[in-house]
């Protein structure tokens, strides 16, 4: 997967993690759901972007 189509995909997964149908499912633990999904999304772009740049050095040298 080209780092464009992750970007797009990393954007509707945000979309519907955060959307009604997920948001009514953990209803009961709404606080603990939004702060764990919302650490973990923000994880993972950290993640992507430190391994894209960290990728990017390689190849230029």
């Amino acid at each position: 997967m080209k780092n464009k189509e992750f970007w797009v995909f990393l954007f509707f997964l945000g979309t519907l993690l955060f959307n009604w149908p997920f948001l009514d499912i953990f209803s009961l633990v709404l606080p603990y759901y939004l702060f764990g999904v919302w650490t973990l999304f923000i994880l993972v772009v950290g993640i992507v972007a430190t391994l894209k740049e960290t990728k990017g050095r390689d190849t230029d040298a």
